[in-house]
């Protein structure tokens, strides 16, 4: 089975190497990996994977000294699936395939790996300051992300920029 772990590992030369390492030893084979935020003297990475037994790997990389297991659950595709997905979305915003709002739902979900993501009224914006929910503002009121682990700095500057995009290919598709 393919799964995605996110990994945050000491940033020193080599060690995402013995991470690899580590990940073959228990028989993973290592299938895209992207550096996702580099803070200070960690780095935190998304790896894909394909293993048999996600435990076994899981305890090897926890037992290896400087690395935390940040998330490991099935994966949703490799790094360059998110191109298409973001080529496939905005096609979808500027033909009228789906309402905005469902599509900005659906696009800004899969690309941040959202467990829900759906537009709440802004009267409705969440008031608990929880790391594993993101919340952005849309021209219709707010998008709510969740996730089981953590949105990090990085990526909500990511995603604020492609939210920027989609929101601007739906007002040149309805004329604005």
């Amino acid at each position: 089975m393919e799964i995605l772990l996110r990994c945050q590992i000491p940033d020193v030369p080599g060690m995402l190497a013995t991470l690899a390492g580590a990940i073959a030893e228990t028989g993973g084979d290592i299938q895209a990996v992207e550096v996702v935020e580099t803070v200070e003297e960690t780095v935190i990475d998304d790896l894909w994977v394909v293993t048999s037994d996600v435990a076994a790997l899981v305890s090897a990389l926890e037992a290896m000294h400087g690395v935390r297991v940040v998330h490991a659950g099935m994966s949703r595709g490799v790094p360059g699936d998110a191109t298409a997905r973001l080529a496939t979305g905005i096609d979808t915003l500027m033909s009228g395939a789906m309402p905005v709002e469902d599509g900005l739902a659906t696009l800004m979900g899969g690309l941040l790996r959202a467990a829900s993501a759906e537009i709440l009224p802004e009267s409705e914006w969440p008031s608990k300051k929880d790391r594993r929910m993101l919340a952005l503002r849309v021209a219709s009121g707010v998008l709510v992300l969740r996730r089981e682990y953590k949105f990090l700095d990085a990526e909500i500057q990511r995603a604020k920029q492609v939210l920027a995009v989609c929101e601007r290919a739906a007002a040149i598709a309805g004329g604005a």
